[in-house]
């Protein structure tokens, strides 16, 4: 479960942004640019908070206290959650530019809100969780809790990203009969890619247990 939410967190941000791309001829280009900015930004937000919390793990914050290392990580959070605003409306307004209704993107815009909530909150959860941890020294934990928490935000952000990506591609008209809805394409997609590795991990487990001595 730990490495599906890892590949999530890795893929999905990706996948928004090259779905902008492979639809690109049916986006407005104003849509494109808008879409293209906040994919960049989403993926900073990320990027700042990765670096960040290692910052402070790898002890570059020694001399400053337990004060500036709660600034340094306040200064990060903020900075996080702007890139993050601006974002999502730079990405909302893609998806409503050049539609005549809203009724096909808002589903996949109220849909990304969800996974926006959870990986914004769930630094806020980890951070207490780490700092008891740390008070009972436990420090192993308090990592394998911080690296559990960067998996779970990471993989909810992109989904979010993922999902708004979705709503300002989806019922473009493309000028082609062959090419697929993005919604379809990526339905589709994660559907294959999803049954290739329950089928992979079957055929392990299967192995393990004939080479297993009895």
């Amino acid at each position: 479960m730990f490495r599906i939410i890892e590949i999530l967190g890795v893929v999905a941000p990706l996948a928004a942004l090259v779905l902008l791309i492979v639809y690109r001829r049916a986006i407005p280009s104003p849509s494109l640019a808008l879409g293209v900015i906040g994919c960049v930004l989403a993926a900073l937000n990320v990027l700042i908070g990765f670096v960040g919390k290692r910052i402070v793990w790898f002890g570059s914050l020694d001399g400053r206290g337990l004060e500036g290392v709660l600034g340094w990580l306040g200064t990060v959070a903020a900075l996080r959650l702007g890139l993050l605003i601006v974002a999502v409306v730079l990405l909302v307004i893609a998806a409503f530019h050049g539609r005549s209704g809203p009724a096909g993107v808002l589903p996949w815009v109220l849909g990304a809100v969800v996974p926006l909530l959870v990986g914004s909150l769930t630094p806020l959860a980890v951070g207490q969780v780490e700092h008891e941890l740390l008070a009972r020294g436990v420090e192993w934990l308090a990592v394998m809790a911080t690296l559990f928490g960067e998996a779970v935000q990471f993989a909810a952000l992109g989904l979010g990203i993922l999902a708004l990506a979705i709503a300002i591609t989806t019922g473009r008209r493309t000028g082609s009969t062959q090419q697929r809805d993005s919604a379809v394409l990526v339905r589709d997609t994660a559907h294959s890619v999803w049954t290739m590795y329950r089928h992979r991990s079957w055929g392990r487990g299967r192995d393990e247990s004939r080479s297993t001595p009895r």
